[in-house]
């Protein structure tokens, strides 16, 4: 009984310490602008919820904004270019806040500049590196993205 018990505080100081160093990893990612946020499904402006593959992403590496996020929704206006239909562009010229959010979470506002229409990206990151993308376009329905952050490889 006593070594059920012993093994008991040990699992609960282990996981309490790998929640701790996931923390660090995670503000340590958020401080030096290296991650990546890969969406698992996306929630569109009608409440509809559509799994993703592995294939699309946010990423923030430095001064530099990558996209490649689907979009389903509402577009108020059509794109010339069929593949300009989501989020899918590279850019240096936006704005980058971070603040302290609830819950253990960090929120980070993303508002690009030099696109014909600008989108706000609103992520809120968790301590466990689960994440919550909202992108809010000028001409387009707003659609939100759950899935997970990653440090840059």
């Amino acid at each position: 009984m006593k070594y059920i018990l012993l093994a008991l505080c040990f699992s609960g100081f282990a996981a309490r310490t790998q929640a701790q160093d996931s923390a660090k990893t995670i503000k340590a990612v958020l401080d030096a602008k290296q991650y990546t946020f890969v969406p698992l499904n996306i929630t569109t402006g009608s409440g509809r919820l559509r799994q993703l593959t592995p294939d699309y992403f946010f990423k923030i590496n430095g001064d530099t904004l990558k996209t490649y996020l689907p979009y389903f929704g509402r577009a108020y206006t059509a794109p010339i270019n069929p593949s300009d239909a989501g989020f899918n562009f590279t850019t240096t010229d936006f704005i980058y806040t971070t603040s302290k959010g609830k819950r253990n979470s960090y929120i980070i506002n993303v508002k690009t500049k030099d696109k014909v229409y600008n989108t706000e990206f609103t992520l809120t990151i968790y301590d466990n590196g689960n994440a919550y993308l909202r992108a809010n376009s000028s001409n387009k329905q707003p659609v939100s993205y759950t899935g997970n952050v990653k440090e840059n490889e």
